[in-house]
């Protein structure tokens, strides 16, 4: 039996967990479970009450497990948060004669590249982690090539963007999923998992702007000449417009929240 695959999204305003299964090139959707956080435990992105936030994740982890009918241990989360950082940052490295490629060896590029970062940056990224990176390019003896695996060649060189938050966003994070009873194989960017999910390779060479408007945060990915070269968050998405018709009529947040939810089917 394929192994099945757990991922949760965190959100501002509600948890979404995916149990799936990759068939072939493809990734078949076995189950999922939508909730709303029944408070407010999250503000732009950051977790402030962790304990919340681990109660709605474990009902829909407890769902999920009754309605599949095993148990769910690993999973894979994408984050957001404030104060990201976006750094690009490469590695070369010079072959014996003409050298065949492998996997292992642009994996091994990749990784110093990103490790280069916090010596070159200047910046001190002690109170940060990585959180992801997408490769830019790749060259092969000075010539720009899409996928290096199994090309032989005297030289390779690769950049790479590398993005890091903060580390309180993680280690929030990581305490809500201990308390879920729950280990995190895979982390990533909501941005760079939304551009994986929505925008296929052969469409990055245009120009385009990837934006995921959410309660806490608008997650932003940018593509051209067939790469993603850049990413960003901002803190300003629904929850300014839910907060703004909460001053505006004198209502409490919930309340405006339904308010601005109506307006999708009511104009008054």
């Amino acid at each position: 039996m394929k192994e099945e695959i757990f991922a949760l999204d965190i959100g501002t305003r509600k948890v979404m967990g995916i149990v799936a299964r990759r068939e072939n090139d493809c990734l078949e959707i076995l189950d999922v479970e939508m909730m709303e956080h029944p408070t407010r435990p999250m503000f732009d992105g950051q977790i402030h009450s962790i304990d919340e936030v681990a109660k709605t994740v474990k009902k829909i982890k407890d769902k999920l497990e009754s309605r599949r009918g095993k148990k769910l241990d690993k999973v894979g989360v994408a984050v957001a948060g404030r104060n990201l950082l976006t750094y690009k940052s490469s590695a070369e490295r010079d072959l014996f004669q003409t050298e065949e490629v492998t996997q292992d060896l642009i994996k091994a590029l990749e990784f110093e590249a990103v490790d280069k970062i916090s010596s070159d940056s200047g910046k001190d990224l002690s109170e940060f982690y990585c959180v992801g990176y997408s490769p830019v390019y790749y060259e092969l003896d000075g010539n720009r090539i899409l996928s290096p695996v199994g090309h032989r060649a005297k030289f390779v060189f690769i950049e790479v963007i590398v993005t890091f938050l903060p580390r309180i966003v993680l280690d929030s994070i990581f305490a809500v999923l201990r308390k879920s009873e729950l280990e995190a194989v895979n982390l990533t960017l909501e941005p760079i998992s939304a551009m994986n999910a929505i925008i296929p390779t052969e469409m990055r060479r245009l120009n385009i702007v990837l934006v995921d408007i959410g309660a806490g945060t608008s997650d932003i990915a940018i593509s051209r000449d067939g790469v993603v070269f850049a990413y960003g968050m901002v803190a300003e998405a629904g929850d300014e417009i839910t907060e703004a018709i909460s001053y505006h009529l004198l209502v409490d947040f919930s309340t405006a929240e339904k308010i601005k939810r109506a307006l999708e089917t009511s104009e008054q």
